[in-house]
């Protein structure tokens, strides 16, 4: 049978009982336990199954999107088919007020053409395209960005980024999982919040993480982070940690996630160090 521990860490071991010797007398008779570490193998089987179920939601949602886009160019086209026709209609008034309803119907296309492009964009990554990348550097390069909304919201952003070995990564990927990390901080968070981003590294990984103090997430909950479509935002897509996984995924990294309701959600992403990813590669 196979046996979860929790201490020192958390393992899956399977368990062997064999009997041995004295097969003629009872009271002689032996038995013998064998532990193995399956940790890896069950971790690699449950990635596997689990990336073989995003990939066939990813590839229905693909097709909608795709099939989404073919009425859409339609309707721009006899949009700016009406839009020529009122230029020529005698009714000044009447032409201004169809004139404002066609050019709501013609932006809401557009935005919609947008989400679907992004859409498209978020759930077909391209393979990393990997090189050398300061992580220090792209989580200022985001926060940046973000600066004016953060203080809209009026949240207080500690970061302690010590210097950090270099990682292989493809910059706009990882920038779009840390956008997508702080984003998420801020809408979790009432205004006055806090977010704390930490780095450190160790022989084998590089870490970055993301503490907020918001409501945090049940328990029951934290085992459907990563799921599609699964969200606790209210008009949340439930797509942002999938993709952040995706791509963490891609680069040889996880995402790890802790939290607690009424104190705050820490996310972490790991990945593995560039010499460690070189020693590997020549192992």
């Amino acid at each position: 049978r196979e046996v979860e521990v929790r201490y020192p860490e958390p393992r899956v071991l399977r368990l062997h009982l064999a009997r041995v010797g004295g097969s003629q007398d009872a009271d002689r008779a032996r038995r013998v336990a064998v532990l193995s570490d399956i940790t890896t193998e069950r971790v690699q089987t449950e990635d596997r199954v689990e990336s073989e179920r995003i990939d066939s939601i990813v590839a229905l949602a693909a097709g909608v999107a795709h099939e989404l886009g073919n009425p859409l160019n339609s309707l721009t086209i006899h949009l700016q088919l009406i839009e020529r026709r009122l230029k020529k209609m005698k009714e000044a008034r009447e032409a201004a007020a169809l004139g404002e309803s066609l050019r709501i119907c013609r932006d809401e296309v557009a935005r919609l053409d947008g989400i679907i492009s992004n859409f498209l964009g978020a759930i077909r990554p391209q393979p990393p395209d990997l090189a050398e990348t300061d992580l220090g550097a792209l989580v200022a390069e985001v926060l940046r960005v973000q600066h004016r909304e953060l203080e809209d919201r009026r949240i207080a952003v500690e970061v302690e980024t010590v210097p950090l070995p270099a990682v292989l990564a493809d910059r706009n990927q990882v920038k779009q999982v840390i956008f997508n990390l702080t984003k998420n901080a801020m809408e979790a968070m009432q205004p006055g919040g806090s977010l704390r981003i930490r780095s450190r590294s160790d022989d084998d990984s590089v870490y970055l993480a993301f503490a907020d103090t918001g409501a945090g997430i049940r328990a029951e909950d934290l085992g459907r982070l990563f799921q599609p479509y699964h969200t606790t935002k209210p008009g949340g897509n439930g797509l942002g940690l999938m993709i952040a996984q995706r791509i963490m995924r891609d680069h040889g990294g996880q995402v790890g996630i802790e939290s607690k309701e009424g104190v705050g959600t820490v996310v972490t992403l790991q990945f593995p160090r560039r010499d460690r990813r070189a020693r590997m590669l020549r192992g």
